[in-house]
């Protein structure tokens, strides 16, 4: 069989006017002595050049589809399966995170809670001390607060005067405050605050994508918030620092200051001839007049190895308890001037001659001028035992002390308190005057150890050195 294409135009054809004759391909087919041949128009070739190929291709697409269509039905389920997979992982660990997040914002507001307790617990620790500071600087006749340090100054002129007009050896202190902070409604507010329920996060929605799976709580509580607290937190622990360590200086200071007034009494005390062991509590409470106290005897609590306050308290109880002791004892010690201005001595104490017999005589007191009816005080604090006329001594009020020591002041023309009367120092008990066995108008002013005369004049030197020197 052969094929032959061509375009044949028979010489015989006739032309027509306006026409082309048509092209066309033959095929011929041939067959022994047969021959055919087949014309086809240039149209149906294409359409069939066209139409083979995609049978040729659908066939071929059919028969692959046949052989790997079970092959490919598989890869495509591995393929989702291991989409689906990463898709649950993804979301395992955006719930992992959520829940970290969640822990970390409740181990953060447990952390939180428990620093402002502590803050809480230590404010009122240092409320606490700050009453101990105030009964330490009571015990020591001083005064103290929690917002200055304590003056290591001399009192001035006006405190001192009106000081001795009482009769008192140091500054009265009132009770302490408990101490006031600016931070102490802040620790109350952030303590409502974190008073309600811890915050718990929300549930997962299952279809919510990664994009937009919630990363916190229904309750605020992010770092954001977090960060200004715990640097307001901050500065409240140290501004409590700074409390403290003004206390532990207050504590330090009282005991220097005490000291310094010990040494100062002891120092008056030794000039006027008496040892400052006669002027015990167990003494004092001789005294007539003690104060209304009492109650079980508790130790303080501290320990050397505690705070660092309770370390100062420790270290500096023993100065503080001896000015206690003084303080409680100064009062009832005859340092004051008997008359209100200083005197002229006109007999001091001592051998001398009798101004009525002429002969040598023990001068058991000392001799002191001052105009007629000028006021005679106490010159510490004690029960008159004596008031009234007592032969040479005329007009005479006897005052006890306690602690052994006693005063007495004669030819007074007046009298003005009775035996058995509580006095303090500087209350008048009468009026300058000449009874009993006088010459002129004078004051006889003794001092008496254990009913033994000593000399008034060391007393009255040793109380002007002590007060000068406050």
């Amino acid at each position: 069989m052969s094929l032959r294409a061509s375009s044949l135009k028979t010489s015989r054809q006739k032309t027509t006017k306006g026409r082309r004759p048509a092209s066309r391909y033959f095929i011929t087919l041939a067959h022994g002595d047969d021959i055919k041949c087949i014309a086809i128009r240039p149209w149906a070739l294409y359409l069939a050049g066209g139409v083979v190929p995609l049978v040729a291709l659908l066939t071929i697409g059919s028969a692959a589809y046949s052989l790997f269509h079970d092959r490919m039905l598989q890869a495509l389920m591995t393929r989702q399966a291991e989409m689906q997979s990463a898709y649950e992982d993804r979301l395992a660990a955006m719930r992992t995170h959520v829940d970290r997040v969640a822990s970390r914002q409740l181990l953060d507001q447990d952390s939180i809670e428990n620093r402002v307790q502590e803050l809480v617990a230590r404010q009122a620790q240092l409320e606490t001390r700050a009453v101990v500071v105030a009964s330490l600087a009571d015990s020591a006749g001083l005064e103290a607060n929690t917002s200055t340090p304590l003056p290591m100054g001399r009192p001035a002129a006006k405190n001192r005067q009106a000081n001795q007009a009482i009769g008192g050896g140091f500054v009265q202190a009132p009770a302490f405050a408990p101490l006031e902070t600016r931070d102490a409604p802040a620790l109350k507010a952030l303590e409502r605050s974190l008073a309600p329920q811890k915050p718990r996060p929300e549930p997962i929605v299952e279809d919510t994508t990664p994009e937009t799976l919630p990363l916190r709580s229904g309750k605020t509580s992010d770092a954001s918030s977090a960060v200004p607290l715990a640097l307001h937190l901050a500065e409240i622990t140290a501004k409590l620092d700074r409390v403290e360590n003004l206390q532990v200086r207050s504590v330090n200071q009282i005991a220097v200051t005490a000291q310094r007034k010990t040494a100062q009494l002891r120092t008056a005390l030794a000039s006027a001839g008496v040892s400052l062991d006669r002027f015990t509590p167990a003494r004092q409470a001789s005294a007539g007049e003690p104060a209304a106290v009492g109650g079980p005897f508790v130790p303080l609590k501290s320990d050397s190895n505690g705070s660092p306050f309770e370390r100062e308290v420790i270290r500096q109880q023993d100065q503080i308890i001896l000015a206690q002791r003084l303080r409680q004892a100064l009062p009832f010690i005859p340092l004051r001037r008997p008359l209100s201005s200083v005197a002229d001595v006109t007999s001091p104490f001592g051998a001398r001659t009798d101004p009525f017999l002429g002969r040598a005589a023990m001068h058991t007191g000392v001799d002191l001028r001052e105009p007629y009816g000028a006021q005679v005080v106490a010159t510490a604090a004690g029960k008159v035992v004596t008031a009234g006329w007592n032969g040479g001594y005329g007009n005479m009020v006897e005052i006890d002390h306690g602690h052994g020591v006693s005063t007495r002041y004669g030819h007074m023309s007046a009298i003005l308190v009775s035996e058995g009367q509580q006095l303090t120092a500087g209350t008048v008990v009468g009026r300058l005057g000449s009874t009993g066995r006088s010459t002129g108008a004078h004051l006889h002013y003794e001092v008496r150890i254990d009913d033994e005369p000593v000399d008034p004049t060391r007393f009255l030197r040793a109380g002007a050195q002590f007060f000068a020197q406050r």
